[in-house]
């Protein structure tokens, strides 16, 4: 039998670890050492025509809620959120082919980018089954579209 002190220190011991493994599940990745030149490249051959598709002719005027990035690793810091993590109304975009393109694009071209794990036959199985884009999906990538532009004038400079 442990005495009681023993187990105390060792629940606490293993609580923090606990909370230490959640830190770093929120902590996201700075995209600093990015080869942006070729992201933005990647963008405009494949990443843009995958976005206008799923857009299905909507504007992304219709939509007015702006969404602002400094710079270009921020730009893709909330590229990233906004595609890889479902919100509410939205929980499918990481499937998506514009998505799988976005994740392929950022573990080649980000050094220690970890990347989202998308199985690419269940996203076209899914895509199959699901015909109707909900609104709220096209706000988001309204919001992307939005994002990839102005990481894409930017990175330039």
């Amino acid at each position: 039998i442990l005495p009681d002190a023993l187990l105390f220190v060792l629940s606490v011991f293993f609580r923090k670890i606990f909370i230490l493994q959640l830190v770093g599940l929120v902590l996201t990745y700075n995209f600093t050492d990015c080869d942006f030149e070729k992201i933005r490249k990647k963008y405009q051959e494949v990443i843009y025509q995958a976005l206008n598709k799923y857009m299905n002719g909507v504007k992304t005027t219709e939509f007015n809620n702006y969404i602002y990035c400094e710079d270009p690793p921020d730009c893709l810091a909330k590229i990233d959120l906004i595609t890889f993590y479902p919100t509410h109304g939205c929980t499918t975009l990481a499937k998506e082919i514009f998505a799988i393109r976005t994740n392929a694009t950022l573990t080649l071209q980000c050094p220690g980018y970890s990347g989202t794990q998308i199985n690419n036959t269940q996203a076209k199985k899914k895509r199959k089954k699901r015909q109707v884009t909900t609104n709220k999906c096209r706000e988001q990538v309204s919001h992307l579209m939005e994002l990839w532009r102005r990481f894409s004038r930017i990175s330039k400079q």
